[in-house]
């Protein structure tokens, strides 16, 4: 078994699901993903974001523009249920994203 040891930022994916000891090594435990993710939220809830040449598979520049943070990217591909995120979004594509008083509770 394969540890990585790194502190986590405030926008981790795994910033809440706790640290484990394996074999007198700290790492973090499986990702239990928010609510957000588990469970489509109310249409209202949902915003719509069109993918321009400038941010065509760059998630990390819409969740900057988004959320204020490059770090959030993987809210953004979690929550399009993306399978092989290189290259992803495409231009001229909408995709979808939970707005931002949706997020930040569940992860701060």
């Amino acid at each position: 078994m394969v540890l990585i040891m790194a502190k986590l930022d405030d926008f981790s994916r795994f910033f809440q699901t706790g640290e484990t000891i394996v074999d007198g090594n700290e790492t973090f435990g499986i990702w239990k993903p928010p609510s957000f993710i588990r469970v489509r939220p109310l249409e209202e809830k949902i915003g719509r974001f069109r993918v321009t040449s400038q941010t065509e598979g760059r998630p990390d520049l819409i969740a900057n523009a988004l959320y204020g943070t490059p770090l959030l990217d993987w809210v953004l591909i979690s929550f399009n249920k993306v399978r092989d995120p290189l290259n992803w979004p495409r231009a001229g594509t909408t995709i979808e994203y939970p707005i931002d008083s949706l997020v930040f509770p569940l992860i701060s």
